[in-house]
């Protein structure tokens, strides 16, 4: 897999000095990105959980097409029976052993059937754009909470680079003076600036414990010793309309709605149904040993026929039913509509803070640039007087600062990129290119 190691990539952009540590060598491993995907489509419960409630609604299928299946029973009783009177010369009653089997075969259900199987049909293809859209979901947020590593990891590397830095910018302020160079109010701004660098150091490690919790909540993984920056490429359109048409081609949860409008369309068709005549065959064998009254050791009778029946009345229940599934069907009609407009809401949204963030990589590499040369120009003119401690304090902090912004710019641009992927429909691990 081709990645780039976050500060190898700084390292390439920008002039780093020797001393300044690689976040790599800091405390983290090495684990890619897909290696993460790669655990969350195995392992995740929320995965296993959504292929369980897919598999559960798949079995719709096998029992909607037992509509057209014939049903085959059979039974057996033993009861006695004495008769005190009766028409019976020689009956007086027995002890009658009998087994039943019964063949009912359904030959007309109103067309009933069809409509329960196209319904299924529907639910499952829902279930599976559903399954799809938590496991996008889901690797969107890993793939944030992994990026919320890396920019965590180099913000309290960056922090700790200006805590050190300070020090023996504090140190050689207190030096100076003891030669007589400056006045303690310098050795004082020093430490002011000394002190906010440790707070903001402290806040920074804490933000990254934080930030380890909740990505070992998402992934289920322990916290890797070292992250890489993943080469994600993603197909998208260079106009709108064309991100527009690949969302509304791709993305799960349009899909989603569509086939719960279809399905509870194919519903309201299966209530209706109920309301015309139903039609089968049947046909029944029933042996019995010593039959009532007595008389004979035993019997054997058999039946085949038609049976037809219509369904009257019912207190208005199967009417109150169809008007119940015509409701859900134009629910479902009115999601579909303000689904679509939240699907071309988000990818305009999305599209435009990717583009901005992209934008900000280069006017911050460029700010960098601009910081670190006017903090190499306040330390030569520091040391010919005409520079005081306080512009060198300035300028450390514009350089820090730029730097700390060119790796929000950074993590923003790829998070941007991955939230524009899933709501196209396209977020999964073959983006990560070899």
């Amino acid at each position: 897999m081709r990645y780039i190691s976050y500060f190898g990539l700084l390292t390439m952009l920008l002039i780093i000095t020797p001393q300044k540590q690689s976040f790599a060598d800091d405390q983290f491993g090495y684990t890619r990105l897909n290696d993460v995907f790669a655990h969350l489509y195995h392992d995740h419960p929320a995965l296993k959980a959504a292929r369980a409630e897919l598999n559960a609604t798949k079995e719709r299928y096998p029992q909607a097409r037992a509509g057209w299946l014939p049903s085959l029973t059979a039974d057996a009783s033993i009861f006695a029976t004495d008769i005190d009177s009766g028409n019976f010369s020689n009956g007086d009653g027995a002890t009658t052993k009998e087994y039943n089997i019964n063949l009912d075969q359904p030959i007309y259900r109103g067309g009933r059937t069809f409509a329960e199987v196209d319904e299924a049909k529907d639910l499952i293809r829902a279930g599976e754009f559903l399954l799809k859209q938590k496991e996008q979901e889901l690797l969107l947020d890993a793939a944030e909470a992994y990026m919320n590593l890396i920019h965590d990891a180099e913000i309290r590397a960056l922090r700790r680079q200006n805590k050190d830095l300070l020090q023996k910018e504090h140190e050689a302020a207190q030096e100076r003076l003891n030669l007589g160079d400056i006045t303690v109010t310098d050795v004082q701004q020093a430490m002011v600036r000394l002190a906010r660098a440790e707070s903001e150091y402290q806040q920074a490690e804490a933000n990254l414990e934080i930030t380890k919790a909740n990505f070992e909540e998402i992934s289920g993984m322990q916290t890797p010793r070292q992250t890489l920056i993943p080469a994600a490429h993603f197909p998208f359109p260079s106009t709108i309309d064309g991100l527009i048409t690949l969302a509304e081609e791709n993305n799960p949860e349009l899909h989603l709605i569509n086939y719960k409008h279809s399905a509870a369309q194919h519903n309201t068709d299966a209530t209706l149904r109920e309301l015309l005549p139903q039609i089968s065959a049947f046909a029944s064998y029933n042996h019995q040993y010593d039959p009532q009254p007595g008389i004979v050791d035993e019997t054997e009778t058999q039946a085949i026929g038609l049976r037809a029946t219509i369904t009257l009345y019912q207190g208005g229940a199967t009417r109150s039913r169809i008007r119940e599934a015509r409701s859900k069907a134009g629910q479902r009609r009115y999601e579909i509509i303000d689904t679509q407009r939240q699907i071309r809401e988000a990818v305009l949204s999305n599209w435009h803070s990717y583009q901005a963030a992209a934008a900000q990589i280069k006017s911050r590499y460029l700010e960098i640039q601009a910081a670190q040369n006017a903090l190499r120009g306040v330390r030569e003119e520091a040391k010919i007087g005409q520079r005081t401690t306080l512009d060198i304090l300035d300028a450390d902090a514009e350089e820090i600062n730029a730097r700390i912004a060119f790796a929000h710019a950074k993590r923003d641009e790829l998070v941007a990129k991955f939230t524009l992927a899933k709501t196209l429909g396209i977020l999964n691990a073959d983006a990560l290119v070899e």
